[in-house]
């Protein structure tokens, strides 16, 4: 199983490159782990390409994990999509 580390900073400028990623982790089919722990700014972009990752593996029939940091938590509750992530009540964080 693959991992896809996250830079600290998540917005539309990185987010760009990691879609190649994550491409790149659905061509395997083996399932991957996005690691968040390092993140301590996200933008809506990065929180859309982090649910369209999920939204991909379960419809490809593919295990996605996102590991995420406080700051992702926080920025998800913000956004109303803590229960979509399936973080609700979770931490993370090491």
């Amino acid at each position: 199983m693959g991992v896809i580390v996250l830079p600290p900073i998540m917005d539309r400028t990185i987010s760009g490159t990691l879609v190649s990623s994550i491409n790149a982790a659905f061509v395997d089919n083996n399932g991957f782990v996005i690691e968040g722990r390092d993140v301590t700014r996200i933008g809506q972009c990065g929180l859309q390409l982090l649910l369209s990752a999920l939204l991909t593996g379960r419809m490809r029939g593919s295990s996605v994990t996102i590991r995420p940091s406080q700051t992702m938590l926080r920025a998800a509750e913000i956004a109303g999509l803590e229960a979509a992530f399936g973080w609700s009540g979770d931490d993370h964080d090491q």
